[in-house]
């Protein structure tokens, strides 16, 4: 008598990864990289060529070109894949692919599962539109969203953004943690790095990690770490790159705080600084699921953030894992970032708030909410 029939390995691609700089690139690598840890096959689907962060992929995955071009050609090659290769489930993470996605299952007339990804509030792209463009913006993502067999936003406060812009019930939503912490990123940590104020024996080093843009809102940093310089020795480093260099260049000098600032620009590997770093602080306006701020729990760093709408409430655990502050109040800001840093948590406290972030687990979490584990 033959045994059971083995389990059939689920497929699963990945469409819509573009690279770059951003938390999103890192989040989806990490997820593609555990998935196929899993045990499945995952297929990695590109329109894009130059793509750096490609070196970090598993070689178990399999990379498809589907080839630049305009929206049409990037539909027909995207519905040939569906219908020669035959994927259990598709992941989208743009809202671009995952318009693109819902119209190739339709014309290939494929089985696959579309699954869609959210990982910021839709509302703030939305507001940032003139009124037509919002509202036609509005109804490809409706449209998309209620085609879709599985939407998943990274955080509660995301789940209720979709819900508020596209009506969807909440049980048609899946909340699943970012898969932010993985065994690569602990090991960069771990590399030296070679900073003066990083030494031994130095000041207290207060570190912010992103864009030099307005999300990001480091002008509000500054003015409290301006205020906790009068208070004690510290230095602020800034990591990340953009067009608001120079207007935070002249507002720590005005603050006269250029000297105890670095505002030291990308840095490929941030883990060998967040980690040396006495106090990490998010001072965004808004955000989705902040990476930046799970990894710093995951390297036992003191955190600071502000409480934007996104996710950072639901990573400090209410405040469990670290205050919590309003948007844009450096007075409030000062006040946490020096109480935190006279009493800072345990890194063992910090790191086990990071605990649900784990690409592993993360990945399982995915599988099943495809109905693929």
């Amino acid at each position: 008598m033959s045994g059971p029939a083995p389990s059939k390995i689920p497929v699963v691609a990945f469409y819509g990864f573009r690279g770059g700089d951003g938390g999103i690139s890192h989040v989806m690598l990490n997820l593609m990289n555990a998935t196929v840890d899993l045990g499945a096959t995952v297929h990695l689907l590109l329109n894009a060529t130059n793509i750096p962060e490609l070196t970090r992929v598993d070689p178990r995955i399999k990379i498809f070109r589907l080839g630049e071009g305009g929206s049409f050609k990037r539909l027909k090659a995207l519905a040939d894949y569906l219908r020669v290769e035959g994927p259990d489930a598709l992941l989208c993470n743009r809202e671009r692919a995952n318009r693109t996605a819902i119209l190739a299952r339709m014309l290939a007339r494929s089985p696959v599962k579309v699954v869609i990804r959210v990982g910021m509030a839709i509302s703030v792209a939305l507001e940032r539109r003139s009124w037509l463009k919002r509202e036609l913006r509005r109804f490809g993502i409706v449209s998309c969203y209620r085609r879709a067999d599985v939407v998943i936003a990274n955080a509660e406060g995301v789940a209720k953004d979709i819900m508020d812009v596209t009506g969807l019930p909440r049980e048609g939503l899946c909340v699943l943690e970012n898969p932010t912490v993985s065994a690569e990123m602990l090991e960069q940590a771990k590399e030296p790095v070679d900073h003066p104020w990083l030494t031994s024996g130095q000041p207290p080093v207060v570190i912010g990690v992103g864009r030099l843009a307005r999300q990001k809102d480091f002008p509000t940093l500054l003015k409290a770490f301006a205020q906790l310089r009068t208070e004690q020795e510290c230095r602020l480093i800034i990591l990340g790159e953009g067009k608001e260099r120079q207007a935070l260049e002249l507002l720590a000098a005005e603050l006269g705080i250029a000297k105890d600032v670095d505002l030291l620009g990308f840095a490929s590997n941030p883990f060998q600084y967040m980690s040396r770093a006495s106090l990490f602080v998010l001072s965004s306006a808004w955000e989705g699921s902040p990476n930046v701020l799970i990894q710093a729990l995951a390297l036992g760093v003191p955190s600071v953030s502000t409480d934007c709408p996104g996710g950072a409430k639901e990573i400090l655990a209410d405040g469990k894992f670290g205050p919590l502050v309003s948007v844009g109040d450096h007075a409030a800001l000062f006040e946490a970032m020096k109480a935190t840093l006279d009493n800072p948590l345990p890194a063992d406290v910090l790191r086990s708030g990071a605990e649900p972030f784990r690409a592993d687990r993360c990945a399982q979490a995915y599988l099943r909410a495809m109905g693929l584990d």
